[in-house]
């Protein structure tokens, strides 16, 4: 029988040091989404001052998620190799130094290249996390992954809302450098918390080592351990899942939310319906927020489960057929109904990677997950568009984003189910190391839930 070090999973932090970290990493999902979802407020002075075309204003607007699905799988190895604590404060050194040097440096070149660069710190930062949680909440990964979800989500709607009024009361008009900066410094200050702050965790406490000695061990101990082992193993082929599989399913609710906010203003300007599309737009990023942190109320008794999947496809789909055939007066509400649901998928889906892979696969599975999603959301608008350009019909342009809603329902409804009796067999795993490796003391609370 092989010794597991598994004190990552079964050795919970102090409660102090629990809010402290669930702050850190909602404040980590702010700096990661401010900084980009700061740029499209300015981007037309940016555009004037750099002497962009619209080619490169489109390629500047894309490079975040083109970055996270061409390097989020191999990153994904590099969290293996470095460690989940170090690759965020690196994530975090990338994204601040990038963000400011942009501004301190500003031509067309060195803009995209110190974009690539943060972009670079946002895959790292990101993939790491949801590993990150899995060893430091074994049993409240839903939550924990919920609220790194609930800071990405309030740093796209700080960015997005206050970056020009910041800009024309404190910055001077057409000052886009100095937003920079100012998105930007949050994150090498939150780089030292987490340095001081981060629990620091052995990138070996759950690598398998060498077969021990066994200690002697009464018969009636040996037995259910052994049956507990076989047990636990069924349950954790039970709910294996590959990367294809949660990409595909995040990828549709990414594409969801990026398709809309793509072809909204088109397709309201083709249908002469211009004079609503900012409040639809404003609606359906908003609604986002209070649906995150609904969600997060819940994450724990979510994370895992098929039917927010379903749930929120099947919304999805409806509100979007009603989008398409009832008058412009009802967009809003179904423009609120399409953001909620886009962020209910991504708020429980960042946790499935934690969930349903073993610990020593969270990151690569993470790192894979990550370049499909962003593919997927990627790709799905160029389809749209090229649909409307060779067939002359707007409604065409939903058509990607229709199919992932047909696939959230198809995915959600065939992902692994976190069944109640997972929770007795992990406790049954957790006094199988405390017998076997015997490094584990007697005294570990309760087994983890949600792992």
């Amino acid at each position: 029988m092989k010794q597991v070090v598994a004190d990552a999973e079964v050795r919970p932090i102090s409660n102090w040091r629990m809010i402290l970290c669930c702050g850190l990493l909602t404040l980590v999902g702010l700096n990661l989404r401010s900084i980009i979802l700061g740029v499209p407020p300015v981007l037309p002075l940016v555009q004037h001052d750099l002497a962009l075309s619209y080619f490169e204003v489109g390629l500047l607007t894309a490079l975040p998620p083109l970055t996270l699905g061409a390097s989020a799988w191999s990153l994904g190895l590099v969290v293996e190799r470095l460690g989940e604590r170090t690759c965020v404060a690196l994530g975090l050194l990338l994204l601040g130094i990038g963000a400011i040097l942009r501004a301190l440096w500003p031509s067309a070149v060195t803009l995209f290249c110190f974009t690539l660069l943060l972009c670079l710190g946002i895959v790292l930062a990101q993939t790491a996390v949801p590993p990150l949680a899995r060893h430091w909440f074994p049993r409240s990964v839903g939550l924990v992954t919920a609220l790194f979800s609930d800071g990405l989500i309030i740093g796209e709607a700080l960015a997005a809302g206050l970056t020009v009024p910041l800009m024309q009361r404190f910055f001077g008009p057409g000052n886009w450098r100095a937003t920079f900066i100012f998105w930007g410094m949050p994150a090498l200050v939150l780089l030292l918390g987490w340095l001081v702050f981060a629990p620091r965790t052995s990138d070996r406490q759950h690598r398998e080592l060498p077969p021990a000695a066994p200690a002697p061990q009464p018969a009636i101990t040996q037995q259910p351990a052994q049956g507990a082992e076989a047990h636990l193993g069924k349950a954790r082929q039970g709910r294996r899942v590959n990367a294809w599989h949660l990409g595909i399913l995040l990828g549709g609710g990414s594409l969801i939310y990026f398709g809309m906010n793509a072809w909204i203003a088109p397709y309201n300007a083709a249908l002469q319906r211009a004079a609503v599309t900012p409040l639809v737009l404003g609606v359906l990023n908003t609604a986002q927020l209070p649906s995150s942190l609904a969600v997060t109320l819940f994450a724990q008794q979510l994370a895992g489960r098929r039917w927010p999947f379903i749930g929120a496809g099947i919304v999805c789909a409806i509100s979007l057929i009603g989008w398409l055939l009832s008058p412009a007066g009802l967009e809003v509400i179904w423009a609120a109904l399409i953001g909620a649901g886009s962020a209910l998928v991504f708020t429980l889906g960042v946790a499935l990677p934690a969930l349903l892979a073993s610990p020593n696969e969270v990151a690569r599975l993470t790192g894979m997950t990550l370049s499909l999603t962003y593919a997927v959301a990627f790709i799905g608008p160029l389809i749209g568009g090229a649909l409307w350009d060779h067939l002359g019909l707007p409604a065409l342009a939903f058509l990607p984003i229709l199919i992932a809603c047909l696939l959230l329902i198809i995915l959600g409804a065939l992902l692994p189910e976190r069944r109640p009796d997972q929770v007795a067999l992990l406790a049954a795993e957790q006094s199988q190391i405390g017998l076997v490796g015997g490094g584990v003391s007697q005294e570990q609370p309760s087994p983890p839930t949600a792992s």
